[in-house]
């Protein structure tokens, strides 16, 4: 089965906030990418449910 994954452009972040992503990821176990597409796919989730109305983030 062929992996259907691909890259995106780099996303130019300051230091303290990568040191965050990057204590926070390690707090989890998990690899900063995997941080960074949960709360992509999060957001996304949450922006694209029709029933929302609003944007809840503006």
């Amino acid at each position: 089965m062929a992996d259907d994954r691909t890259t995106l452009p780099p996303v130019r972040v300051d230091k303290a906030f990568k040191e965050r992503l990057t204590a926070y990821a390690a707090s989890q176990e998990r690899d900063v990418s995997w941080v960074i597409r949960k709360a992509i796919k999060e957001y996304l989730d949450r922006h694209e449910e029709p029933s929302l109305g609003e944007d809840p983030d503006r």
